[in-house]
């Protein structure tokens, strides 16, 4: 099988960089998913967890039974189909990257992500969710008629949602272009295959048998977890990991699979008040609090997520700039062997990060306070908010169009390629990221329209 582009990821950024390409029909575009697809949304071939809103499923896992800041769904539409449908947007200091990234010039396309997605305000709000808006209101963290506002405070998240279905990325993005692109599902990347400089093709599993499949070009969208592994298993990397897996160094390139970044936080758990006890049917979480730390620039540097369950509730607490790094490392040829995530939270050298954490849980505190009885302590582990970027970042790996350094038709355009962690929810950032790159792409390539 043949394309003038294969995709290799059907997530997020996946569908967003096939939608684009598939514009101009003088070119073939593949997009490769590891998982299933289950077709259209009219096709009523969707399991019902994966589309309902209210809460976040975990059934098309790559670990269903794995720390929960490593999930990512195996799936056309990928953790798209699986994320909270939060549409929250970062400061605009986030955004600026270089000279070819910049706050000007990816609004455009986190405005066109937002329409798309079909970005809806929150209109089920619970006792307890607005009980916590008025609270916080108390702390000075005023309610936020628009939460995406470049200002601390409190409101209620808009969602990618129509009415409670999940209007995830293969509906928005994969739906319209259908026609136009090959979609080959239960396909898993093994490895990319090479001539000189040049890949040629992708070797894969589909359905569990090996084929090669070529394409003049290839765009990496496995994620932040899924293309250091891949790329290391095609011999690129830093030299000393890929010697140690066993692989000869096709092309050196230090920094894949170095520079993960994510939000790092603790959950703190309570007894929400009888009046506010949660229904079975609402949504999980209804509310976000952006607030500033003691070493806070002029912008929030926190995320406090409420949340409530039947007869439970509790805020998680997130540092939404860290400065602490972590890897994504590869320790087999196995392409169904999962890779070594090691986030790093809280490790850097000067306690930055920790310390803002210790100012956002004493704010999670004073939060619930009269709202809830409160456990002791916060949850004793760290864990992270589903945000990984960087490990495939621009500059290091990748220049301004997401081209491999030194290898002259592999591209990344995902959330990899970012690289600092955006203060906010990465799906509708990693969106935009995924169409620009695709439109640079088919500015370079010739085929824009």
């Amino acid at each position: 099988m043949r394309f003038d582009v294969v995709v290799v990821g059907g997530g997020a950024a996946g569908c967003a960089v096939a939608a684009r390409l598939s514009r101009d029909d003088r070119i073939t575009v593949g997009l490769l998913e590891a998982g299933p697809d289950h077709g259209p949304h009219d096709a009523a071939g969707w399991p019902p967890e994966m589309i309902d809103a209210r809460a976040a499923p975990r059934t098309h896992d790559w670990e269903p039974d794995g720390p929960s800041c490593c999930s990512r769904a195996k799936v056309i539409g990928g953790s798209s189909t699986h994320n909270g449908c939060w549409a929250v947007l970062p400061a605009p200091p986030d955004l600026e990257w270089n000279a070819h990234w910049t706050d000007a010039l990816v609004r455009p396309h986190v405005d066109s992500a937002m329409r798309t997605l079909r970005v809806r305000p929150f209109e089920d709000r619970t006792a307890w969710h607005q009980a916590v808006v008025a609270r916080a209101a108390e702390l000075g963290l005023p309610e936020l008629a628009d939460v995406n506002a470049p200002s601390a405070g409190a409101g209620w998240v808009p969602l990618n949602a129509v009415g409670r279905v999940r209007w995830h990325a293969a509906f928005a993005y994969l739906d319209p272009v259908r026609p136009r692109v090959t979609v080959l599902g239960d396909t898993l990347a093994v490895r990319l295959e090479f001539a000189g400089d040049r890949a040629t093709g992708v070797h894969v599993l589909r359905s569990g048998r090996p084929e090669l499949i070529t394409a003049d070009r290839i765009v990496l969208c496995a994620g932040a977890y899924g293309n250091p592994p891949l790329l290391a298993r095609s011999g690129v990397g830093p030299p000393s990991s890929l010697r140690e897996l066993g692989v000869p160094v096709r092309h050196s390139l230090q920094g894949v699979g170095r520079g993960l970044a994510d939000h790092g936080g603790v959950g703190l758990f309570a007894t929400a008040r009888p009046a506010l006890v949660a229904r079975p049917d609402d949504h999980v979480t209804q509310t976000l609090v952006k607030a500033r730390s003691s070493l806070a620039d002029e912008y929030w540097d926190l995320h406090l997520v409420p949340w409530s369950e039947t007869g439970r509730a509790g805020t998680h607490v997130y540092v939404m700039d860290p400065v602490s790094r972590g890897s994504v490392r590869t320790t087999s040829l196995d392409p169904r062997a999962l890779p070594v995530i090691d986030h790093g939270f809280f490790t850097d050298q000067d306690g930055r990060d920790e310390q803002k954490l210790r100012d956002g849980v004493e704010l999670a505190r004073d939060l619930m306070k009269g709202l809830a009885e409160v456990d002791a302590a916060p949850a004793a582990e760290f864990s992270g908010y589903w945000h990984p970027v960087g490990t495939c970042a621009m500059g290091p790996v990748t220049d301004h169009s997401g081209r491999l350094h030194g290898i002259e038709n592999v591209h990344v355009a995902d959330a990899s390629v970012i690289p600092i962690a955006p203060r906010a929810n990465t799906h509708v950032i990693t969106i935009a990221v995924a169409d620009r790159m695709a439109t640079l792409l088919a500015q370079e390539w010739g085929t824009g329209r």
